[in-house]
């Protein structure tokens, strides 16, 4: 009897083409991080591949706008608002360290401006863990120093400019003034002044295109900071509107949400023809009888934050959804740190 051949060794499956194996780790989706951090530990070929600056780049400018990480929050206590303000993370993102932080003022282009202990600003890039300190001011902001002009996907370590604003009480009235920093300079522009009759509030500021919007009294008055002329102009709206925060359209221009005083103080959001009463989107958790009030936005979409009775909630203008992301009340002004978290940008900061 013939013998059996000998068993046939299984085919190994073909290793794909690494052009091909870079597409699929393109499309991992940015808001969660650690899934890209994951990939890199299934072999050196693909760490190799996702540590290179070239994908990186390739990565970020696939997906464009940098996914929301987490957000920063201000607390109304006893008429101070909040001492510390906390980062509540939306995504598997190391615990940032906000021990000593007395005040966050704003965040845009991956930059957090923050107010530390006995004064002073710090402008703060929590991913690389850069820190520059400045003196401080009433309002602020911060944004890159292209404007405009940059893509915002690689501008981290770049310079970036920060606006201080602020309202005096004169003999004529309320004069509010602004100046702007250059990391580029290390100095302080000019101060530029306006006449007004309200004074600023800590309302969140808005950037749209080359011009920085900021509240006056509540909202019912905008004031306009040109950052190409570096000029002030004032915004008017109606008398019954308060809470308005400035949007940006989809054609890039100018848009309003508010809240209608004339509506028994029911919040009432509108942003061109859409109008949409809160108190039928938040009806498993909303009372009428109970203010509402918007204290932040996702800069660059149609997603707002509204502070409510029954906690902190998340509306998107368009579709309606709405989402609740906070158990806290009271809460003041909400400020979301947007950024990509990729190995490259990570080094030197938070933990990978």
């Amino acid at each position: 009897m013939a013998a059996a051949p000998p068993p046939c060794c299984p085919r190994s499956l073909p290793a794909l083409m690494e052009e091909l194996v870079e597409e699929i780790l393109l499309r991992i989706p940015p808001d969660e991080p650690a899934h890209l951090f994951r990939a890199t530990l299934v072999c050196k070929p693909w760490r190799r591949i996702l540590s290179h600056p070239g994908f990186l780049r390739r990565y970020r400018a696939l997906h464009r706008a940098p996914p929301l990480l987490g957000y920063f929050y201000n607390l109304i206590s006893h008429g101070d608002p909040g001492l510390k303000p906390p980062f509540v993370s939306t995504t598997a993102v190391p615990h940032l360290d906000t021990s000593g932080v007395k005040w966050a003022h704003d965040c845009r282009h991956g930059r957090v401006l923050i107010e530390a202990p006995g004064g002073g600003l710090i402008v703060w890039d929590p991913i690389t863990g850069d820190k520059k300190t400045l003196i401080s001011y009433t309002t602020c902001a911060v944004l890159c120093a292209a404007m405009d002009g940059c893509d915002h996907l690689d501008c981290h370590a770049g310079p970036f400019l920060v606006v201080c604003c602020g309202t005096n009480l004169g003999s004529q009235g309320f004069e509010t003034w602004a100046t702007m920093y250059s990391s580029e300079t290390k100095e302080w522009s000019a101060l530029i002044s306006i006449d007004v009759n309200h004074c600023l509030d800590a309302r969140p500021t808005r950037l749209i295109r080359n011009a920085l919007y900021l509240s006056l009294d509540y909202g019912k008055t905008m004031l306009k900071y040109d950052l190409i002329r570096h000029e002030l102009s004032v915004i008017s709206s109606s008398p019954r509107v308060t809470g308005a925060i400035a949007m940006e359209l989809d054609d890039g221009g100018l848009g309003w949400s508010w809240q209608d005083d004339a509506n028994n103080g029911i919040g009432k959001w509108e942003e061109a023809d859409v109008v949409m009463q809160l108190e039928t989107l938040l009806t498993e958790e909303g009372n009428p009888h109970f203010y509402y009030g918007v204290v932040g936005f996702v800069e660059g979409t149609d997603t707002i934050f509204i502070s409510a009775y029954a906690g902190l909630f998340t509306l998107d203008l368009k579709s309606k959804k709405v989402k609740k992301i906070g158990e806290k009340r009271g809460y003041y002004r909400v400020i979301p740190y947007m950024s990509f978290y990729t190995r490259d940008l990570a080094k030197g900061g938070l933990p990978l």
